[in-house]
């Protein structure tokens, strides 16, 4: 079912949970990303009453990437030797095997999610936008477009790309945010200014590098130099690679905090921190990153340092039976802000669940094994404290 081009018969599953006028579950899932989908492939094979509830469509934020943005981290094909491809949400299928590619675009990586969700017939709701939940006597009462839903158990797996952070300093509004580009060979004009220089940042002015544009990167700190073994936390060796492909090509500014954009005689006008001002007729590109879906539901979390406290099974310390799934993950030190972080703690929190829910535990754990064996279930996170040796 990977090989490229392969029709599914079985497409009906999204149809009949649009159609379906149930609205009470034993566990709703918010957001039908990897994140959703990836949890949701294990509460039905351990049979749990389940919704998934998506504002879009399946990968909704993987459409709204740049045309040119692919993934950072390689999809490759081992999954028989128990090292699974670093894009799948499932041990048992890789993207690359289905899309052939290393590096999938946004648009090849939603042809993956929707094909995964045919083929375990996730029932799905798609535009239910969610405007708000509470929780009154041990049950989840979810305001959505459609009217309200009830559950027992919540997953939030909304995600964070369709929550781009605008305010990041004044005249924020004045920029065009990463997360809104179509296209970096659409966008006019010789010249641009980019805001932040992360993964977004150095993707962006990659691209207009290569489109020929002459870019200024505006970087608070130095990620160039930055060196970390957590991906989280520094750059990617792809993107790095990238980087020496257009090294002598871009002016960049290091430790240049901005401090404010203007707009003067059609100027656009950037001021940093360390005295340096910026100009340009063209919009700049604001990449300092996303906020997060969770200001929907944060009075039911406790935070500290911008993320959510969770036990360690990734349940809300503050509510009870809510959990969290995806990119906000945090333990420690540990950020599990990437899909082959993340897809970890899928079984742990559908083993908590389905525990609770008094299944066998002999069901259980036939169904987590397959997990536990391919590197899909990290409980122990002392692991994630460790530095590589070289």
């Amino acid at each position: 079912y990977f090989q490229k081009g392969f029709v599914f018969k079985r497409i009906e599953n999204i149809m009949n949970a649009n159609n379906s006028n149930k609205k009470k579950f034993d566990v709703v899932i918010v957001g039908a990303g990897p994140a959703g989908l990836g949890v949701g492939i294990l509460l039905k094979k351990l049979d749990l009453d389940f919704i998934i509830l998506e504002k879009n469509s399946i990968g909704a934020s993987f459409k709204k990437w740049p045309q040119e943005t692919c993934f950072i981290s390689p999809s490759f094909t081992g999954n028989f030797f128990k090292m699974p491809d670093l894009n799948a949400i499932t041990p048992d299928t890789s993207p690359a095997y289905r899309l052939l590619t290393e590096h999938p675009t946004g648009e090849d990586y939603v042809e993956y999610l929707e094909d995964v969700s045919r083929f375990y017939d996730l029932p799905i709701k798609t535009n239910i936008e969610v405007f708000g939940l509470e929780k009154h006597n041990d049950v989840f009462l979810i305001n959505t477009n459609d009217g309200e839903y009830k559950s027992t158990y919540l997953i939030w797996a909304a995600g964070e790309y369709q929550y781009p952070n605008l305010n990041t300093f004044p005249g924020s509004d004045l920029c065009l945010h990463y997360s809104h580009i179509e296209a970096f060979s659409e966008l006019e004009g010789e010249d641009r200014i980019v805001i932040g220089a992360y993964e977004s940042g150095f993707d962006a002015m990659i691209n207009l590098t290569l489109e020929e544009k002459r870019v200024t990167l505006i970087d608070d700190s130095n990620y160039f130099d930055l060196i970390n073994s957590d991906s989280s936390y520094s750059l990617s060796p792809f993107t790095r690679d990238r980087i020496d492909e257009v090294i002598d090509l871009f002016d960049y500014h290091t430790d240049s905090k901005v401090i404010s954009v203007e707009l003067d005689k059609g100027q656009y006008i950037v001021k940093t921190a360390n005295n340096k001002t910026f100009s340009s007729p063209y919009k700049p590109i604001n990449c300092t990153g996303f906020s997060t879906s969770l200001r929907l539901v944060n009075n039911l979390f406790d935070f500290e340092d911008g993320y959510p406290v969770l036990n360690n099974v990734d349940e809300s310390t503050k509510t009870e039976n809510l959990f969290l799934v995806g990119p906000q993950v945090k333990h420690g030190s540990a950020l599990f802000c990437f899909i082959y972080k993340y897809r970890q703690r899928f079984a742990i929190v559908a083993e908590s669940i389905s525990g609770r829910e008094s299944i066998s535990q002999y069901f259980i754990q036939e169904v987590i094994h397959e997990y536990i064996e391919n590197n899909f279930y990290l409980d122990d996170l002392s692991c994630c404290d460790d530095e590589c040796i070289c």
